[in-house]
């Protein structure tokens, strides 16, 4: 069997109104650029198709323009070709634009009984999206006026999620987006459930180089419980600097701060791992630091034949 033949394929739509922000999205997580808010704005026209792999799986993702003309061009006569084979439908809709939450509405429903017919198993996320804009004291109203209009009438399962390319939320949107279309959940979790079984880990994650997470283990790679600012600055720091560089080789970080050590490994799949260690623990343990990077090595190149195989 060739190459092209046993390679996992999965296939992304990005949908929604014209101006709703779905291209930014797309460009933010998959090339890790934060956009001013001064940017120039480019309607996407007709549809555009973007790769990425995690965790073995080709994605594509379809951003589909969302000006009326091509709405129904996708929902009518192509829609055939647009929704069948869909593991995963985003459907990004404008949270300061409610006079365009009927329109939304209309076509999300269209767009659902599409995939009930060529693609039934495909899953639904919803982005409440530009959330940032709404004033604080609106903003749980303005959801949940948002997330109870658009599942009237609706049988199937939808995920919502605020969002903003301003925070890292719609970083952890599109790492459940990416994790529920490629797999990695189901296939790296354990993995690292494992690893923090064996370890000293209280916090752990598996990323995309962006910065997406896709995995999450109970009470470990939440973080809530750690004051982010320890590693966060450096971390985002070497986020940065791998997601710019064209050497995607392998490379290791490790950094202690007053009460923590944290390794940080990048891989030339293009995930990154991402590991704390509480040194009390670590005493406890008997734990000596090179010990502990090693271990990190050695899953990571567990992780990699699991990925490759």
């Amino acid at each position: 069997m060739s190459y092209l033949a046993r390679k996992k394929t999965s296939k992304i739509l990005i949908l929604g109104l014209a101006r709703s922000g779905k291209s930014t999205i797309i460009r933010v997580v998959t090339e890790g650029i934060i956009p001013s808010k001064d940017d120039d704005y480019h309607a996407t026209i007709d549809y555009e198709r973007k790769q990425k792999v995690i965790a073995g799986t080709e994605l594509t993702l379809f951003d589909l323009g969302g000006q009326t003309a091509f709405l129904d061009r996708f929902t009518g006569e192509l829609s055939e070709f647009i929704f069948s084979g869909v593991r995963t439908l985003v459907f990004v809709v404008d949270s300061i634009e409610i006079k365009d939450i009927s329109r939304a509405k209309y076509y999300l429903d269209l767009s659902l009984k599409k995939l009930g017919q060529f693609s039934p198993d495909a899953s639904i996320f919803i982005f409440q999206h530009k959330t940032d804009l709404i004033p604080k004291k609106l903003q749980d109203e303005v959801r949940k006026t948002i997330r109870d209009y658009l599942s009237t009438g609706v049988s199937r399962q939808l995920k919502f999620y605020s969002t903003s390319v301003f925070s890292d939320s719609v970083f952890k949107a599109m790492g459940d987006v990416y994790a529920e279309a490629s797999g990695a959940r189901k296939t790296l979790r354990p993995l690292l459930e494992t690893f923090i079984r064996h370890n000293a880990a209280d916090m752990a994650q598996i990323f995309t180089k962006e910065g997406a997470p896709l995995t999450q283990v109970d009470d470990i790679s939440k973080f809530d419980h750690i004051s982010l600012s320890e590693v966060k600055n450096f971390f985002d720091a070497v986020v940065e600097r791998l997601a710019n560089s064209e050497n995607q080789k392998s490379t290791s970080v490790l950094v202690e701060s007053d009460h923590r050590v944290f390794i940080i490994r990048f891989m030339e799949s293009g995930l990154a791992l991402f590991f704390g260690f509480p040194k009390e623990r670590l005493r406890e343990k008997n734990e000596q630091i090179p010990s502990l990077y090693n271990k990190v090595l050695a899953f990571s190149s567990q992780l990699k034949s699991m990925i490759e195989s």
